[in-house]
Order: structure tokens, then sequence, then C-alpha cells
């Protein structure tokens, strides 16, 4: 499979993590797999284990409810790269990211080996994949975010609030085509002033990265899901040629309609 999209190569990274979720039916058993799964992760670069529980929160007809799941994750050397494991999704996430292509390549055989080893390639069924890209905006000096994004992400003027306190809170969401399946893609443009290089959801499981937020700086953080939802075959060819036709629309639509051609400058 090969991109469709353009490749631009940027010297100033304002990526901060990239992630994608293949979600399917759930294996309840998982931890009986996990030994065999953690030695192939083990010789594929993967040597850092760690398990435990987390929280899910669901919502259903009749209120919200709150789940424990178990969780593995194995993290690269560098502890950049990591894999997820839980019960019903395998997660790849990486703040250490170069090319599509090679991330690619660690999400093919990651997905793979859970699928392969849990037998749910023959016995289970995908049910949502996702790929997300975080990028921070920090403007130069004399320069504020209007500078790095697309006109109609600018938001209100300040001057409607008092000095210092202006922040954006954007999301745009619409449905979009991923091959022979409907897809969906949301946009979010959030700042803060805490130091944070990440939103809240993704601080607590995310691999290691060098922090450039600072406390008391406005931070910009722009958000890109993009995702499909069925009941589809767990086909692991199927799976990442869908992952790139995700990929290369969320690219276009970054370069074309969320930052600005001067951005792609101070970048490169």
């Amino acid at each position: 499979m090969k991109r469709t999209c353009r490749s631009v190569p940027l010297s100033q990274q304002p990526l901060v993590l990239v992630l994608c979720q293949v979600k399917f039916s759930p294996v309840r058993q998982m931890a009986d797999y996990i030994p065999a799964i953690q030695e192939e992760f083990r010789r594929h670069g993967y040597p850092l284990e760690t398990a435990g529980k987390i929280q899910q929160i669901n919502i259903t007809p009749t209120g919200m409810q709150t789940t424990e799941q178990e969780r593995w994750e194995y993290r690269a050397k560098d502890e950049q790269w990591s894999i997820l494991v839980m019960q019903d999704a395998v997660v790849v996430q990486t703040t250490g990211y170069e090319k599509f292509e090679d991330y690619a390549k660690r999400l093919e055989r990651a997905v793979g080996t859970v699928l392969r080893i849990t037998e749910h390639e023959n016995l289970g069924v995908v049910q949502r994949i996702g790929l997300r890209y975080v990028d921070l905006i920090r403007p130069r000096e004399g320069e504020d975010y209007r500078y790095y994004l697309r006109p109609g992400l600018h938001g209100v003027q300040d001057d409607v609030f008092n000095p210092g306190t202006h922040r954006l809170h954007i999301e745009s969401a619409g449905s979009t085509t991923v091959g022979d399946e409907d897809g969906m893609m949301v946009v979010r443009i959030v700042q803060n002033n805490e130091g944070f290089d990440l939103p809240p959801d993704l601080l607590g499981s995310a691999p290691k990265f060098t922090p450039r937020a600072k406390e008391g700086e406005l931070a910009t953080l722009v958000d890109m899901d993009h995702f499909i939802a069925g009941k589809f075959e767990p086909s692991v060819d199927w799976i990442i040629e869908t992952v790139y036709r995700l990929h290369d629309h969320l690219i276009e639509t970054f370069h074309e309609h969320v930052i600005t051609t001067d951005a792609l400058e101070v970048w490169k």
C-alpha cells in the first residue's frame, strides 16, 4: 500500500503523538494469551512490560456505567513507542514518529500478532479503526496562533474577553468516505496555559516525550481523529489498507484546511 497524500519533512516538527486503535470483539480470556504475545513483542523490540487495570466509562440508555478492564503495555527501550493490549483493542502509539510508512509496519506487526495468537483473525470481528494525530503550536516571539491556523479556526477577537483569558475550544466533525466504508473525522483546536502538550485523556498513557509547552504559556493543540466503526472481517492487510486511507485524508485536511502555508515555512 502506498500513500496518496503529500509528504512534507519538517525539521521543527509540531507533531507530539500519533496513535492508532484497532478495536475488536472482546477476548475475555486475553490474559491467557499474554505470555505468548509478550514473548513476540519482546523479540520485536518492546521489552518493557507494565500490567494494570483501567476504568472505562460507558454511556447506556439507563445511564453511565464504569467498568474495569485489564491492560498490558509494552514499550521500546527508548520508551517512545508503546503497544497497549486490552480485551477488545490494540493501540500503537509513538512520540518518536518520523514517517507514516514506518509507523504502519509497526502497527501491522502488533495487530497481526494479537489477532493471530488469540485466533481472532478467524473467530472475531473488527469493530473500529481510528487514527489520531496531536500537534502542538507554539508561536515565535511577536506571533500568535492565528499565524499558524486557517482563518476559520481563529475564534472571536481577544478583546471580547478580559486580557489573557481567551481560550479556544473549537470542534469540527463530519462523515467521510474511507474506501467502501463510511468514516468520521473530528478536528479539535484546544488551548491551555497549564503546560500540557497533550489532551487530558492522553496524558496518563502517552509514551515518553520531552515536554515543550511551558506553564503560563498559551499552547494550542491540534487534535485530529479519523475513524470507521462497524463490523468488519479481521484481515490485517485490510486493516492496514484502511489505516492508509484514514491517514491520507487526515494529512490532506491538515495541510489544506487547518494550518497555513506560513506555518509550514516556520516548521521547515
